[in-house]
């Protein structure tokens, strides 16, 4: 969580709503968009100086800009820095590597459902693609609109802003062809453990 804030305050500014909504919107399927957790992981970054904040008043409302600091920039440079390692752990598959101790009656529902969810994931994901089509293309008006929101201004010129962009895309179609692929897969699988219940059955 705290690479992902700090990845965009490198951005811009933003308050605790904005970044649950870019997380929400962009990382879905990385990490959570819990308020708690975006809460935990500020305090843990202004403990350690990497991001700061200014109060402002809106409607009557009193809210907090958060902004990276010199401290934070170097920390998240360092860290995504590093050789990406595979990490992904979706402890909602121990539930099917011990399906074999289920009712036997009950897999071929119990997989249609994760079927499901798949396909909600998938279109959650299609829907955010639709809303950023035609993927946007960054000219010096969008650059100088994204520069008064307070980001990491030396990284602020027209192709860095495009190719972080660019890679922002990148990661939203991975999360859409995995989607694709897991749902095939659990398709077929579904299949073949219906056919082998026909056969025993015979």
């Amino acid at each position: 969580m705290d690479i992902i804030i700090l990845g965009f305050l490198m951005i811009k500014g933003s308050t605790i709503y904005e970044l649950r909504q870019m997380i929400k919107n962009s990382l879905s399927t990385v990490s959570s968009d819990s308020t708690g957790s975006i809460q935990a992981a500020l305090k843990k970054l202004l403990n350690k100086k990497m991001i700061t904040f200014t109060e402002q008043i809106e409607g009557g409302i009193n809210k907090k800009v958060y902004y990276i600091t010199d401290v934070g920039k170097e920390h998240f440079q360092q860290a995504i820095a590093q050789p990406m390692l595979y990490k992904e752990k979706n402890m909602e598959l121990s539930k099917f590597f011990f399906m074999g101790f289920t009712d036997k009656a009950k897999r071929d529902d119990m997989l249609a459902d994760y079927i499901h969810v798949l396909e909600d994931e998938l279109a959650s994901l299609e829907k955010i693609n639709t809303l950023t089509s035609p993927r946007y293309q960054f000219d010096d008006a969008g650059l100088q609109d994204l520069k008064k929101r307070g980001g990491a201004a030396e990284y602020m010129t027209l192709e860095n802003v495009n190719e972080i962009a660019h890679f922002q895309y990148a990661t939203l179609d991975l999360g859409i062809e995995k989607a694709r692929f897991e749902i095939e897969w659990f398709k077929k699988f579904r299949e073949r453990l219906n056919l082998e219940v026909t056969a025993d059955k015979r």
